[in-house]
């Protein structure tokens, strides 16, 4: 079986390569973006991944944007999974928008890494059973 594809999107360069590093020391196929312009072309010229992580706050578009794109997208793109990985206090509104549209949301803080991993390796684990 191939690895899984996961792409991270996050403007924190040292968070996000901390992250690739972590997931692709688990056997993933780890690529990054550093903004949401970066994550769309990727996509475009890329096809699908199987996973995308994201950040909300970035300068220019937020995650909220990438979201909004990719539900625009032929199925391929349309049906990628989403793990939010933020440090944002969310709002009402932006929780139920991110819950009708993410698989997860991840609060970055103490050990987030290590978090992150556990939730990715969940998902691929509960959706290859």
């Amino acid at each position: 079986m191939a690895a899984e594809k996961i792409l991270i999107v996050d403007d924190e360069h040292s968070l996000l390569r901390l992250s690739q590093i972590l997931l692709q020391k688990r056997g993933y196929i780890a690529s990054v973006a550093l903004s949401v312009r970066e994550a769309k072309l990727f996509l475009e010229k890329n096809g699908p991944v199987d996973l995308l992580i994201l950040d909300l706050m970035m300068p220019e578009e937020s995650g909220e944007d990438m979201i909004a794109w990719k539900n625009t997208q032929p199925d391929a793109i349309k049906n990628i999974p989403v793990i939010v990985n933020t440090a944002k206090n969310l709002k009402h509104d932006e929780r139920e928008f991110l819950e009708k549209n993410c698989i997860r949301i991840l609060q970055k803080g103490t050990d987030f890494s290590g978090r992150l991993v556990a939730q990715v390796d969940e998902f691929f684990k509960n959706k290859t059973t």
